[in-house]
């Protein structure tokens, strides 16, 4: 089941790829490969760190532009938090994120798990126009908790 989940993941961050026009280059390709096996938000340094595992070559450099360029097409979205190093998010569903105080995992946390999250209703400063809400939830994970 996970090896279809992953293939299914990265399909799609090919087809993101593909319908930008943005031709697929052997960095990228790993990139995407990497970015499909991880169900985390990882850094640039993990992912960097990764690739050079079987891309010795592949600059940190490359890897965060190639994010900027997937994070631009909407493939993946930035995570940051205070005081902590900018994760990458290929979930672009709505979903808001659990940080764990003590080890630092970050974890999806679904809409649904915030309740009346389906009925906040947030107006912009002067009339703004709110395009998105993110929640950064903290506390203990499970295994900090125990």
């Amino acid at each position: 089941m996970e090896n279809q989940a992953r293939t299914s993941r990265f399909e799609h961050l090919k087809k993101g790829y593909s319908e930008a026009g943005l031709p697929m280059t052997t960095q990228r390709r790993a990139l995407l490969e990497v970015l499909a096996g991880r169900l985390d938000h990882p850094t640039v340094d993990q992912l960097h760190a990764e690739l050079t595992e079987s891309l010795p070559e592949v600059s940190k450099t490359t890897v965060y532009r190639s994010l900027e360029v997937m994070e631009g097409i909407g493939l993946l979205q930035r995570v940051e938090h205070p005081g902590a190093a900018v994760r990458f998010d290929p979930n672009t569903e709505p979903h808001h994120h659990f940080v764990c105080t003590a080890c630092g995992s970050l974890t999806d946390l679904p809409l649904a798990a915030l309740k009346g999250a389906g009925e906040l209703q947030v107006v912009g400063p002067d009339g703004g126009v709110v395009e998105e809400i993110s929640v950064m939830v903290r506390g203990r994970c499970a295994a900090c908790s125990t």
